[in-house]
């Protein structure tokens, strides 16, 4: 990685990324063996990954008015213990190696900018509008993997991503509202699109710390960093929640743990450009999981048609990707 992997170079050969150790051919071929084996796995973990988020979406959605800060702490805060139990099982770092606090900081900050992009553009856009933006963030993970790790962009990869983003922008019928809102309309929907520019970029530096820091630790990394930023403005107006919504809060941190950590594994184990596309299955578990909490109507937004042209459009989205 231009920017970061050259600055932050790894003590010992082991730990060492692909485009560090190009001048290495057999831990070069020893690395390109074991995507080869991990790929599979990654792709599981990559799909768990999607329904654990999937589900988080849901509980957002069943915590109500709560404020936007409170959410958040509230993630990143559980996400942070549930992190802190499994760095202790791994019997990792906790926060990691000092030398690599400029790729973890980055990581984190670039993390939480996301979530809360994407948490704003969900306050003020259509929920399918603010999903189908965050949705592009496979193509700045391939991107900048392709530019920052020397990771081949297979050209049917791009144009099966190219294609997939198409078909699910017309399945959903994103409804941006420009000419109801004007330009005003325009600010959180680049916002939105912002969101996934910065999810990417995150995800693309967890691949860079492949063989650097487990995978525990940069979740933990990141949800310490997120409760400490977003702890002062939370505070600033609190909001005690009923029953109902302390239950959601707690799924919230639940599945947002639970899907960061399989994504984050499934990005250490396999090229970043390959398993990102499995990212987009969230859209199906998010379309089921409104159908069986709302029967098709304000969780999920769509008719039930979006549930079999989503399935449709994945699994040709999938098969695309693996002949690039």
């Amino acid at each position: 990685m231009a920017a970061a992997g050259n600055s932050d170079a790894p003590s010992t050969p082991s730990e060492a990324s692909p485009q560090i150790a190009s001048g290495d051919s057999s831990q070069q071929a020893s690395l390109q063996t074991d995507d080869g084996e991990n790929r599979p796995r990654a792709v599981v973990l990559m799909c768990l990954s999607a329904i654990s988020f999937a589900l988080m979406g849901a509980m957002v959605k069943l915590s109500g008015d709560l404020p936007l800060f409170e959410k958040v702490f509230v993630r990143n805060l559980i996400s942070l213990g549930v992190a802190v139990v499994m760095v202790r099982i791994a019997g990792a770092r906790l926060l990691g190696h000092w030398h690599h606090q400029p790729l973890l900081l980055a990581r984190s900050l670039i993390g939480l900018g996301g979530v809360m992009s994407f948490f704003y553009a969900i306050d003020h856009l259509l929920l399918a509008d603010a999903t189908i933006l965050n949705k592009l963030s496979p193509f700045f993970v391939s991107l900048f993997a392709g530019l920052f790790l020397a990771e081949r962009l297979g050209g049917w990869r791009l144009v099966g991503m190219l294609v997939a983003f198409t078909g699910a922008a017309l399945v959903i019928k994103p409804q941006l509202a420009f000419a109801e809102g004007g330009a005003e309309a325009l600010v959180p929907a680049l916002i939105g699109l912002g969101s996934a520019m910065l999810a990417g970029a995150a995800y693309t530096l967890i691949r860079a710390l492949r063989g650097r820091e487990a995978s525990a630790t940069i979740v933990l990394h990141f949800s310490l960093v997120s409760s400490v930023v977003t702890l002062v403005p939370m505070l600033m107006n609190p909001v005690m929640p009923s029953g109902p919504q302390a239950l959601a809060l707690l799924g919230i941190g639940l599945f947002a743990a639970g899907g960061q950590i399989l994504m984050t594994t499934a990005y250490r184990l396999a090229p970043a450009g390959e398993v990102s596309i499995y990212s987009y299955l969230t859209i199906v578990f998010s379309a089921l999981a409104g159908w069986a909490l709302w029967g098709g109507g304000a969780g999920c937004g769509q008719s039930d048609r979006l549930c079999a042209d989503c399935w449709c459009g994945i699994g040709r989205l999938a098969c695309q990707s693996r002949c690039g």
